[in-house]
């Protein structure tokens, strides 16, 4: 099976969700569960991320990327480029040579959807109401390649069964 350590700069979609797919609430996350933000963190560290103004306002300052790109129709004042289409994001992140993390918001994440190869996900135990949600996907077009059970949440690293690249 391939791995997205054996890849070329692979599109993987990472964040965390309820079993009914919430993601943020206001504009921040509903839970606050230090190990599955760590998880985010480590996944990310050293590589590309991808994500919209309002989830660089809240998770700017903690980023380990060595890159981060933001995707927004205005001209925020943000320290990283800026790209007005989920195209040309992932057209400068794969300059980089890393893999390209996409860690949303929404919006985010239903556009990069077409083009990623893997979705890294932890699914929190607890149910919470929200605003945001992680865009739905069908399970058949896609396969469990690592599963990891934890107190509050269960992280899995899901892997398209047919291989995207575009």
């Amino acid at each position: 099976m391939t791995r997205p350590d054996d890849m070329q700069a692979p599109v993987i979609l990472v964040g965390a969700m309820t079993k009914d797919r919430v993601i943020g609430k206001g504009d921040g996350m509903p839970w606050d569960i230090p190990e599955e933000y760590q998880t985010f963190i480590d996944n990310i560290r050293g590589q590309t991320v991808i994500m919209g103004r309002k989830s660089y306002e809240v998770f700017g300052p903690d980023l380990t990327s060595a890159h981060a790109i933001v995707v927004s129709r205005g001209s925020p004042d943000v320290r990283v480029p800026v790209v007005d289409s989920i195209e040309k994001a992932l057209e400068l992140a794969r300059s980089f040579g890393v893999k390209i993390f996409v860690a949303g918001g929404s919006q985010i994440y239903d556009l990069a959807m077409p083009h990623t190869d893997w979705m890294f996900l932890s699914e929190i135990k607890q149910d919470y109401d929200g605003d945001k949600y992680f865009p739905e996907f069908d399970p058949s077009q896609w396969e469990v390649a690592r599963e990891d059970e934890h107190a509050k949440f269960i992280y899995r690293e899901w892997r398209r069964v047919n291989q995207v690249t575009v």
